[in-house]
């Protein structure tokens, strides 16, 4: 309960399992490393949120996939095992966490004699991959986006109608009253994000699709030993702190601005019932990028977590793309 560590891969001589801190931008946060073997493919995973920190719970669906590559997740700073009180919110931004991203690239090429890796972004996290992907494509062998945001406040708005949609349609009369009476964002009522979030999940299009939250997160973090018991209440203040030190700022994300031409490989993975990050703005943005390959894969019985919904088909999926990207370079 008080020890912070992560377990080892049974069978494995040639493999790793880390958690340790790495200094980004000149601040401590850390990182989790496991792999069977460390010679395999590179997949670094930038959680979503801001500051959905994930080292605590991940390791709990990634087990195949750490049979084919060496899969590191990093929580950002301000958020999980990387939230400190000495960081300010000043230090919060766009641009330093994607620069964040970036030195860590380059420290795991270089520690494990890679000149590429490959790139998995969530959510908000797809915003910095994208960001980073397109900068340093040198970097990175593909990018694989699972539920891509493209413009902050229109998907907050499209979100809130789908929600107040169903609520119609399902005929829940206090939803839709709770949803009709806090309006569409911003929201400036102090319980209105918690009334429209409580609503996305009972409707199906939040975090997860079907299922209970407690079970599908919560659980694995008590039982795995990545965080301790303090960490968990690390954990929660590093999500408030990092909403509201980048809060403004994600106002102002819009990647329809950008150039929309990447220099690798991108696949695109969406679960069906996504309301969180609607797909259909993501599939408009997909349409006009170009890049050497794309896909788009759906997730039938997902919503927006498709790696902890339906992780064995995204095992294969990521097994199959890498091997797709590998074998048309």
């Amino acid at each position: 309960m008080f020890t912070r560590k992560t377990s080892v891969i049974p069978d494995a001589p040639n493999g790793i399992s880390s958690l340790e801190p790495v200094t980004l931008g000149g601040i401590k946060q850390w990182i989790l490393l496991r792999g069977k073997d460390k010679n395999k493919p590179i997949v670094l995973c930038v959680h979503g949120g801001p500051g959905a920190a994930q080292i605590g719970f991940i390791s709990h669906y990634t087990a195949e996939l750490e049979k084919n590559f060496l899969i590191v997740n990093w929580d950002q700073r301000g958020s999980g095992l990387s939230f400190s009180n000495k960081i300010t919110k000043e230090i919060m931004t766009i641009e330093q966490m994607v620069n964040d991203l970036i030195e860590l690239a380059r420290i795991l090429c270089k520690r494990f004699h890679k000149k590429k890796i490959y790139i998995l972004g969530h959510s908000w996290g797809s915003v910095l991959s994208y960001i980073a992907v397109q900068r340093y494509p040198e970097l990175f062998h593909g990018y694989i986006s699972v539920s891509q945001l493209v413009n902050w406040q229109q998907t907050e708005k499209v979100s809130y109608e789908l929600t107040l949609q169903k609520a119609k349609e399902f005929e829940h009369k206090k939803a839709y009253m709770q949803l009709f009476q806090i309006g569409a964002p911003p929201w400036k009522k102090p319980n209105a994000e918690r009334i429209y979030n409580k609503w996305l999940q009972v409707f199906g299009g939040g975090m997860i699709h079907k299922g209970s939250f407690l079970k599908l997160f919560i659980r694995p973090i008590l039982k795995r030993t990545e965080y301790h018991f303090f960490d968990l209440i690390k954990w929660l203040r590093g999500k408030l702190f990092s909403m509201s030190a980048l809060n403004k700022e994600l106002e102002t994300i819009d990647l329809n601005q950008t150039d929309l031409k990447l220099r690798v490989p991108i696949a695109f993975c969406f679960g069906r019932h996504d309301d969180t990050c609607p797909s259909h703005l993501a599939e408009s943005f997909y349409n006009k990028l170009q890049a050497p390959q794309k896909k788009w894969i759906w997730f039938e019985n997902s919503a927006h977590t498709p790696i902890i919904e339906e992780s064995e088909f995204f095992y294969q999926f990521l097994v199959d793309t890498v091997h797709e990207w590998s074998m048309n370079k």
